[in-house]
């Protein structure tokens, strides 16, 4: 009889890598044995009206003006539906869920889901600040202390814990039973925080290779030339590099966006395309130039030449990975930097490198499940 592993994750936020790196887990451990299934945890600030709620936190005079407020969530409106839509979709069709949604941490604690072993999944679900709180769930707070309990490439997404978080992190995180992370600056936390043996694994999406990821990529952009620009965190440096990048290249500019509201920008927008046409933009890219930590392990899988501007909040996931594969050369010092396109990435050596960790990353996996 399989082991059924129960997994945690922010498999729920509308973001691409999320779902992906989900998916990826599911994909790894049923190719291990295993029977998988994804507590289904969704709570508020994860709905679409929760993530209208907070637009006021984008901004000073959103904050203030209720007016403006109320506009700003008629622009994105649009921009939303079809967002969660694809999403939905996506997530409908590929992963396990349970039968139950669970939209808070009383009712996990009230009828928790039966598994062998309880798994929190990748993606920062440690992060304090993009949780807006210790989120308990994410910490397994919910399972009986005898059953298994372990992580796989969990994330604080940042170096250090601010000071009111480390006690509780510590009570929740010393009652698992394996601890891997997706930084090393994770291992650094858990060293602080007296708990040891945690260790550093691949991301998700990076356990899976181009071939694996091409059976559910759409077959959209092929023989197509062009620089893809996703930029999560609307640094106008990317903007510019891009530009620039573009008039030295003489390629066309792809931008992949979440809003409508975004038509302006220099290029042509590619709004919330459906997942699989996410993966075929970088598969096709020349070059891909970005902020985003999957956008980069994507270029990666697929072979793609890359240039990263750092966001500066939450960067420690790139420098992982970039100091992993020896890849430091691909950031960009400023805009002005398009030094790095003359370097080709040496993709037989990186392969080679990813192959090794991934192999190191899948065995942690598999031996601490069998453990219990």
């Amino acid at each position: 009889m399989k082991k059924k592993v129960e997994v945690i994750t922010l498999h729920r936020i509308v973001n691409y890598g999320s779902v992906l790196q989900a998916y990826a887990t599911q994909y790894v451990l049923e190719k291990l044995g295993y029977e998988v299934e994804f507590i289904d945890y969704y709570p508020e600030r994860m709905h679409m009206l929760g993530m209208l709620k907070r637009i006021k936190n984008k901004n000073e005079k959103l904050r203030k003006n209720l007016i403006l407020r109320t506009v700003a969530r008629i622009i994105i409106l649009p921009s939303y539906i079809k967002r969660f839509g694809i999403f939905k979709k996506f997530i409908k069709k590929n992963l396990n869920l349970s039968s139950k949604i669970y939209y808070s941490e009383q009712e996990l604690e009230n009828n928790v889901p039966n598994a062998d072993i309880y798994c929190t999944g990748s993606d920062q679900v440690w992060n304090s600040g993009w949780n807006e709180k210790i989120d308990r769930p994410f910490f397994l707070d919910f399972v009986p202390n005898n059953k298994r309990k372990i992580s796989y490439a969990a994330s604080f997404g940042k170096e250090k814990l601010d000071y009111w978080e480390k006690a509780e992190t510590k009570r929740m995180l010393e009652k698992y039973n394996a601890i891997s992370l997706r930084e090393q600056s994770g291992v650094e936390i858990l060293k602080e925080l007296k708990i040891k043996d945690s260790t550093n694994v691949l991301d998700p999406t990076l356990l899976l290779d181009g071939d694996s990821w091409n059976l559910i990529s759409s077959s959209k952009y092929e023989n197509e030339k062009y620089i893809l620009v996703y930029n999560l965190n609307r640094n106008k440096k990317i903007d510019r590099y891009a530009k620039a990048l573009s008039e030295k290249t003489g390629m066309k500019i792809k931008f992949l966006s979440y809003q409508f509201h975004d038509f302006y920008k220099k290029g042509t927008i590619i709004c919330n395309p459906k997942v699989e046409d996410f993966l075929a933009l970088i598969k096709n890219a020349s070059y891909v130039v970005t902020d985003s930590f999957h956008a980069t392990a994507f270029s990666l899988n697929f072979n793609r030449e890359f240039i990263i501007v750092y966001p500066g909040k939450y960067s420690t996931r790139l420098q992982s990975i970039l100091n992993i594969l020896g890849l430091e050369n691909r950031v960009a010092k400023d805009e002005k930097d398009l030094s790095i396109i003359e370097n080709k990435i040496n993709y037989e050596l990186v392969c080679e490198k990813l192959k090794k960790e991934r192999e190191k990353s899948i065995c942690w996996l598999k031996n601490s499940i069998e453990e219990g």
